[in-house]
């Protein structure tokens, strides 16, 4: 071999050196954003569960105030009935003079 093709044979080594260089600064750089984004989706996913678990308590209060209307007819229909029932006792108690 001669200088010329030593040289050459390097120029080709530098080469492919600066090229897996290239290489392996991309890839880092890959892994670098791919460690990002796994770290947002972790983030994302905590987030998700934080929102669920906010959902399910606002689901239980909604519940509540729906049922709440309920409850008032409820109790309104029993002292109505009670009322009724008292009267028609203060009635038949009348009647029979007591």
């Amino acid at each position: 071999m001669d200088n010329e093709e030593i040289a050459r044979e390097h120029q080709m080594i530098l080469d492919l050196a600066k090229s897996n260089k290239r290489r392996i600064d991309n890839m880092e750089e890959e892994q670098k954003e791919l460690r990002n984004l796994t770290n947002a989706v972790a983030q994302m996913v905590t987030e998700q569960k934080n929102m669920r678990d906010d959902l399910a308590e606002m689901k239980i209060d909604v519940k509540q105030i729906k049922e709440k209307p309920a409850k008032r007819w409820d109790s309104l229909g029993e002292k109505v009935l009670n009322l009724i029932t008292a009267a028609i006792v203060a009635y038949m108690l009348a009647q029979i003079g007591l």
